[in-house]
């Protein structure tokens, strides 16, 4: 593979920047923790929550925690979200650099609308774990169609 780049004049002012955010990250001891905190703690895993008519879609960032160590729970109209991601290191290796280690999190999110119980999946691929709600107001809407 062949990789071109471009020296923008701006460019070594951003790379000290990246690099200031990089040290303020791994003085945290987490890199999945974003640097802008707000005053109760990270906001750990980020995520996008978006709906359409049958339901409503939930992701999330977990880089290197696998679908095992995530749990998921609906109560309500509310979603949580808890896991952990676990630091492995070969016996016969030594820590170098450390920007990713281990951590639990723990996320609650409000849905917009109530969900199905029956019907929710959950599925990870490159790091982003997908939960699907089937919404209780999507039945409704089908068996009572406005005219």
């Amino acid at each position: 593979m062949t990789l071109h780049t471009r020296m923008a004049p701006t460019a070594p002012i951003a790379r000290v920047q990246n690099q200031f955010d990089r040290i303020l990250e791994t003085s945290m001891n987490t890199a999945m923790m974003p640097v802008a905190m707000p005053l109760h703690g990270p906001v750990m895993p980020m995520l996008n929550v978006y709906e359409d008519v049958d339901c409503i879609i939930v992701e999330a960032e977990l880089p290197g925690v696998p679908l095992d160590d995530v749990d998921v729970t609906v109560i309500g109209n509310q979603l949580t979200i808890t896991g952990r991601r676990t630091l492995l290191i070969p016996e016969e290796a030594a820590i170098v650099s450390k920007e990713r280690g281990s951590l639990k999190f723990h996320r609650t999110v409000v849905l917009p609308a109530m969900v199905r119980e029956e019907g929710i999946s959950a599925s990870m691929r490159k790091g982003i774990l997908t939960v699907s709600l089937p919404r209780i107001d999507a039945i409704i809407d089908r068996r009572f169609p406005m005219a």
